[in-house]
């Protein structure tokens, strides 16, 4: 049996509660009459009950009875200092809006009247979305999840469930104590889109390609025209630079990912083995130096 890490245990903590916290989701969503302020206070229950805020661990949450400018939904302390902000949406509120209709604008004037806190979320019930404020690339979502299956609906299976709780675990009080959001932060700025296209139009990636592309079609790439056929490819996007690129091109395409990565884990794995070997080698001729050596003085004591 596997030994169980940090991650699996907190799953293991809380998966009964979420079990109970999605039930009481789905019974909101067949409310009618379901307001934001009924998603607030379940939020708060899954917060505590969930994801360690409680007092018992010495957090406290913080709802604002008067709504208005600068006044946030939650704000989640620990010994009178503020953590995060969360500000909530009605269930199933589009959160894909404007930066100002889904309340982003809102959330970091928030933030800033609190004293510029870093972390703040934008929350509908379904989805959670976790912002960091104070990114020198601007405002950056370093999370995000939602609670529903594929077909957008709310499953209590207990693998669903599981699911679940290890998105959870991303912004459980753990996390956070150990500051694992600001690596969630570092993460989303390397793969934005804009340091992603950065580094693929880079001189030594362009090199690579045009190798690639030599040993694949026997064709000596212009390296200006590859720039510019690469820089067309992202600006467009594959929907508009393939011919018929339906659900078969892009499975096709993922089909191939999926044998690259995994050429490339097997390149690593079979870097690995040979630098163990080596390593085993070199202490096997360590070894058997210091024994020759042993066996020298021996005789060297023997003759005198």
């Amino acid at each position: 049996m596997a030994k169980e890490n940090k991650q699996d245990r907190l799953v293991r903590l809380m998966k009964d509660n979420v079990a109970e916290h999605i039930m009481e989701l789905k019974a909101l969503e067949a409310n009618p009459n379901c307001k934001e302020l009924d998603i607030e206070r379940w939020v708060q229950m899954v917060l505590r009950s969930c994801l360690g805020y409680s007092a018992t661990n010495g957090y406290s949450i913080l709802a604002q009875e008067q709504k208005g400018k600068h006044r946030p939904d939650l704000v989640v302390y620990k010994q009178d200092k503020p953590l995060f902000v969360l500000e909530i949406k009605k269930l199933g509120f589009d959160l894909n809006k404007s930066d100002f209709r889904c309340g982003k604008v809102q959330l970091q004037e928030y933030l800033f009247s609190l004293g510029k806190i870093p972390y703040g979320f934008l929350c509908n019930g379904y989805e959670w979305k976790l912002y960091d404020f104070n990114n020198p690339n601007g405002i950056i979502e370093i999370l995000s999840f939602d609670l529903r299956n594929d077909e957008d609906k709310l499953d209590t299976s207990k693998k669903f469930v599981e699911d679940i709780c290890y998105d959870f675990v991303d912004i459980h009080e753990a996390s956070y104590t150990n500051k694992e959001w600001a690596e969630f932060a570092k993460e989303a700025t390397a793969f934005s889109p804009e340091s992603l296209s950065r580094a693929i139009l880079s001189s030594n990636v362009i090199k690579l390609i045009s190798k690639e592309i030599r040993g694949e079609h026997e064709y000596k790439v212009c390296s200006d025209v590859l720039f510019q056929k690469v820089y067309d490819l992202l600006a467009n996007g594959l929907d508009d630079s393939l011919k018929d690129f339906n659900d078969v091109k892009k499975a096709e395409f993922q089909k191939f990912i999926k044998s690259q990565m995994k050429a490339s884990r097997k390149g690593k794995k079979k870097s690995s083995s040979q630098s163990n070997e080596d390593c085993a080698l070199s202490n096997i001729s360590q070894s058997s130096n210091e024994n020759i050596s042993i066996q020298t003085q021996l005789k060297e004591d023997e003759v005198a």
